[in-house]
C-alpha cells in the first residue's frame, strides 16, 4: 500500500508539472541529442545525474564544496537533494554538469516533463552503439541485455569507471574508424550513495537501500525494501520547467565529459542524429535484444533499436573489436563481478 500511494503521488506531481509545460515536447531525436553525452555513462551514475539535473542548484554548491576542498566525509550532512549527495561522491561528474548548466538545467526540465521519453533516448542510444560495436566489455564495465534493455554496469563489484567517448563518433562509427571509443579514467569506490536505480520498465528512478553487488533483478517496488519511485522537490521542479523547458529552442551543446583528460580537449559536443523518417518512430522494444550481440546482422531494412533513423546496423566483426576495446588509464582492480 505504502509503494502504491508514493506511486500516485509520484504521478500526481508530474500531471502537475506536464500541465504547466508548454503544449509542445521534445521530440525523440532532440532528446536523443540532449542526453548523447550520458546515455553510456553506467546504470547507477545515470540514476544519479538524472535526478541531479532536476536540482542545478544544489549540483552548483556541490561543485564549490568539492573545488575548495571540501571534506567528502562531510557530503551526507550537506542540504542537497540525496541524487547530488550521491554524485558528488564522483567529483569530475559533478565538475562537467556545473560547467554546462544550459545543457544540465534543460536535461532537468526535460526530465521532469518527458522522464519516460528521456529514458527511451538513453535506451535508444545505447542500442545504436551496440549495433556500432563501440559499446562493449571492458575490464571496466558490463555491457548486459536483460530483456530488451541495455544495462551497463561496473565490471567490479567496489569500483566504478566514469566513461570517456566522443557523442559524435560513438554512435556513428564507421568501419574504417579505429578507435578506441570509449575510455576511462581512475576508478572511484562505490557505497550506499548509490541506492539509486534506473527502472528501465517503467521508466523511472527507484531508491532505496543499498545493495552491494549489480544484480539489478531485486525487486525494489518491494516495500519491504523500503523502496520508491523518486521525485523532487514540486517547487523547484516547476521553476525548472517555466525557465528552461523550450522545445522550439536550439539545444544547448555540452562540452565533453572527458574534455579536461582526454584529445577532446576543449571541444564541445553537437550530436546530430540521422534525419527522422517519415511516419511515427518505432520504440527501441520492437527490436529483438539479440540483435544487438556481436557478430549479428539487423535483418534487411532494419535500423538500430528499431527506431526509424535510416542508418542501417552493421555487423560487429571480430575482426574490429579488438580495436573497439577501450584501454584500462586507471588501475582497473581484478576479480569477478558480484552476482547475487
Amino acid at each position: 500500500m505504502k509503494v502504491t500511494l508514493s506511486y500516485l503521488l509520484a504521478l500526481c506531481l508530474a500531471a502537475s508539472i506536464r500541465a504547466q509545460a508548454p503544449a509542445t515536447e521534445y521530440a525523440p531525436e532532440q532528446l536523443d541529442q540532449l542526453v548523447a553525452p550520458i546515455a553510456l555513462y553506467p546504470d547507477p551514475l545515470i540514476a544519479l545525474i538524472l535526478p541531479a539535473s532536476s536540482a542545478p542548484s544544489d549540483v552548483a554548491q556541490a561543485a564549490q564544496y568539492l573545488a575548495s576542498g571540501g571534506n567528502p566525509a562531510g557530503i551526507d550532512s550537506q542540504n542537497w537533494d540525496p541524487s547530488v549527495k550521491g554524485l558528488a561522491h564522483y567529483p569530475e561528474v559533478v565538475k562537467w554538469m556545473a560547467a554546462n548548466t544550459d545543457w544540465m538545467d534543460t536535461l532537468g526540465a526535460a526530465f521532469s516533463v518527458q522522464p519516460a521519453d528521456v529514458m527511451k533516448s538513453v535506451q535508444q542510444l545505447r542500442a545504436k552503439a551496440r549495433a556500432a560495436g563501440t559499446l562493449v566489455n571492458t575490464p571496466q564495465q558490463q555491457v548486459d541485455m536483460e530483456g530488451d534493455d541495455i544495462r551497463i554496469v561496473p565490471a567490479q563489484p567496489d569500483t566504478i569507471y566514469v566513461p570517456d567517448y566522443d557523442p559524435d563518433v560513438v554512435y556513428d562509427a564507421s568501419e574504417g574508424d579505429t578507435g578506441p571509443y570509449i575510455t576511462f579514467g581512475v576508478g572511484f569506490p562505490v557505497g550506499a550513495w548509490l541506492g539509486f536505480e534506473c527502472d528501465w520498465d517503467d521508466y523511472g528512478i527507484w531508491t532505496g537501500p543499498w545493495r552491494p553487488g549489480w544484480d539489478y533483478r531485486r525487486d525494489w517496488r518491494d516495500a519491504r525494501w523500503g523502496g520508491s519511485r523518486w521525485h523532487s522537490d514540486p517547487s523547484r521542479e516547476r521553476q525548472l520547467v517555466r525557465n528552461y523547458y523550450r522545445p522550439e529552442a536550439n539545444l544547448p551543446a555540452a562540452r565533453f565529459a572527458g574534455a579536461q583528460r582526454g584529445p577532446a580537449r576543449g571541444s564541445v559536443s553537437v550530436y546530430h542524429p540521422s534525419p527522422a523518417p517519415a511516419g511515427p518512430r518505432l520504440d527501441y522494444r520492437g527490436y529483438d535484444g539479440a540483435q544487438f550481440r556481436p557478430a549479428t546482422r539487423a535483418p534487411s531494412g532494419s535500423v538500430f533499436g528499431g527506431y526509424g533513423r535510416g542508418t542501417q546496423v552493421r555487423t560487429y566483426s571480430s575482426r574490429g573489436q579488438s580495436s573497439r576495446q577501450a584501454p584500462v588509464r586507471g588501475s582497473a582492480p581484478s576479480g569477478g563481478r558480484d552476482r547475487r
